[in-house]
């Protein structure tokens, strides 16, 4: 499973995986909505899941 972090908003940014290559992007949920917050933490999720 591979990750990246890409811009969300003005100043905020998401966390979006890929479970295989033939599949599409999809962002990480933090409950009921997309994760948003700032690059270091969308950083540490990111890494999670690039491990």
């Amino acid at each position: 499973m591979k990750a990246r972090v890409v811009q969300g908003g003005i100043g905020t940014y998401e966390v979006e995986v890929k479970a295989a290559w033939y599949m599409p992007w999809q962002p990480v949920y933090d409950g009921m909505f997309p994760f948003r917050g700032s690059y270091s933490e969308a950083k540490k999720i990111a890494d999670k899941f690039n491990k």
